[in-house]
């Protein structure tokens, strides 16, 4: 059986992550990487991006990960907040 999934550009704002406070180590590449193995299993990305923090917020990343569905960005902020998922400290997220 197969079941055909619509493309669909995410526009709604619930279906979108900021994800914060992330190490300065890593490259943003590398960043990009892990948060994809990670998000990516509460279902389909659309898109994952890494940022630069701005100078006054000192050194590392920040992150958008969009989600084709509200409820798996749901699932992901509530599992993923405030804990260590590829680095040593924990991370902190919020639905957009």
């Amino acid at each position: 059986m197969v079941a055909l999934v619509p493309f669909v550009v995410p526009i709604v704002g619930d279906k979108t992550l900021l994800v914060w406070e992330l190490s300065s180590g890593p490259t943003a590449e590398a960043l990009q990487h892990s948060l994809f193995i990670v998000f990516s299993q509460f279902r389909l990305l659309y898109s994952v991006r890494v940022f630069p923090n701005a100078a006054v917020a000192g050194p590392g990343f920040y992150a958008i990960i969009k989600f084709y569905s509200a409820r798996d960005a749901h699932r992901a902020q509530k599992a993923c907040d405030q804990k260590q998922l590829f680095q040593t400290s924990p991370v902190k997220n919020s639905q957009s």
